[in-house]
C-alpha cells in the first residue's frame, strides 16, 4: 500500500498535525486486518474505496482520542484520506468537552449536519490529494475562525513535547489553578486526566523511537522512554496496544526506519522506504 503524509497550511498548524493518504496498489497484496491502538489524537477519516469492511465503501467519520484497542477487517481495495488533529482540536471545533467524546467514533454528518455531508461529497469527488487538502483546509479554517483554545493547551503541548515525561504536580502549580480545576480543564481539551494522557504520550513515543531506530535493545528502548523496567514497559504496552511488544516490533533492522514521505504534494518514489503497515494509531497485518 502507498502511505503518504502532507503538511497542513500555516493557518492550521495549531489544529492539524498532518494530512495523510493510504491507498492500495494494483497487483500488490493487501493486509487482512488492522489493529487499532490507544491514541491521544483524534482523526477525521474519509474512506472512499472500501477500506474497513465495518463501514460503507464511501464514509466519513471522526475517530476521537481513545484508550481502547480494536480490530477491523480490511476490504479488497483501500482508499483513505485522513486528517490527524491535535488533542485539543475537538473542543475547538465542536465546543464540546473532549472527555465527553473520548473512545467514540461518529459519522461526520451526525456532528456537522448538511455541511458535513457536503464536505464529504467534495472529498469523494476530488481527483487529487491537493484538491482534498484544499477542500478540508478551507472548511476547518472557517469552522475554527475566531475560536480560542483554553490556555491549558500550553501544558498539553509540554506533555507531548516531552513524550509524557513531565511532572504533573509541577505543571499544575505553574498553571495557578487548583488540582481539580487543572484536571477538569485538561480533560476538557484532551479527553483524559493529565497523568493518563502522559502515559499515552509515552506509549506513542515508544513507537516513534522504534521507527527511527533510536535504540539498541528493547531494554534500552524502555528506559529511553522513561519506563521503570522491562516489566513495566511490557505491561503498559499491552494495555494500550492489545499485544505484547515483541508481537508489534516485528520489523527487521533494515526495514526499521521512517517510511513516510513528508512533503507538500510530493509522490512516493523508488527512493522512499516502502510502507510496512505501521500507522501512528495502529498497524496492518
Amino acid at each position: 500500500m502507498d502511505y503518504q503524509i502532507f503538511t497542513p497550511p500555516v493557518q492550521l498548524r495549531d489544529l492539524v498535525q498532518c494530512f495523510w493518504t493510504l491507498e492500495s496498489v494494483p497487483d500488490l497484496p493487501i493486509p487482512k486486518d488492522y489493529f487499532l491502538m490507544a491514541d491521544s489524537c483524534p482523526e477525521i477519516i474519509f474512506q472512499y474505496n472500501e477500506g474497513f469492511q465495518a463501514y460503507s465503501a464511501q464514509s466519513a467519520r471522526i475517530r476521537f482520542q481513545h484508550s481502547i484497542t480494536d480490530k477491523f477487517n480490511v476490504g479488497k481495495k483501500v482508499g483513505f484520506f485522513g486528517v490527524r488533529l491535535y488533542p485539543y482540536a475537538v473542543s475547538q471545533m465542536l465546543n464540546i468537552p473532549a472527555n465527553e467524546l473520548v473512545n467514540h467514533v461518529f459519522d461526520f454528518s451526525d456532528l456537522f449536519r448538511q455541511e458535513g455531508k457536503d464536505l464529504a461529497e467534495q472529498v469523494y469527488n476530488a481527483v487529487t490529494t491537493p484538491e482534498r487538502i484544499t477542500r478540508v483546509s478551507d472548511y476547518l479554517i472557517k469552522k475554527t475562525s475566531g475560536k480560542q483554545v483554553d490556555p491549558v493547551k500550553y501544558f498539553v503541548d509540554q506533555v507531548i513535547g516531552h513524550r509524557g515525561d513531565m511532572d504533573i504536580t509541577t505543571m499544575q502549580r505553574a498553571s495557578g489553578l487548583s488540582v481539580k480545576q487543572f484536571e477538569r480543564r485538561f480533560k476538557a481539551i484532551t479527553g483524559f486526566p493529565p497523568k493518563y494522557f502522559a502515559r499515552i504520550s509515552r506509549f506513542q513515543a515508544i513507537k516513534d523511537n522504534y521507527a527511527l531506530s533510536q535504540f539498541s535493545t528493547m531494554t534500552s528502548l524502555a528506559y529511553d522512554c522513561n519506563y521503570y523496567d522491562q516489566s513495566h514497559f511490557n505491561r503498559e504496552f499491552k494495555e494500550f496496544s492489545g499485544v505484547v511488544p515483541l508481537q508489534y516490533f516485528k520489523r527487521t533492522a533494515r526495514e526499521n526506519k521512517r517510511f513516510v514521505n513528508i512533503d507538500h504534494n510530493v509522490p512516493n518514489t523508488a527512493n522512499q522506504p516502502l510502507f510496512d503497515g505501521y500507522l501512528p494509531c495502529g498497524w496492518f497485518v
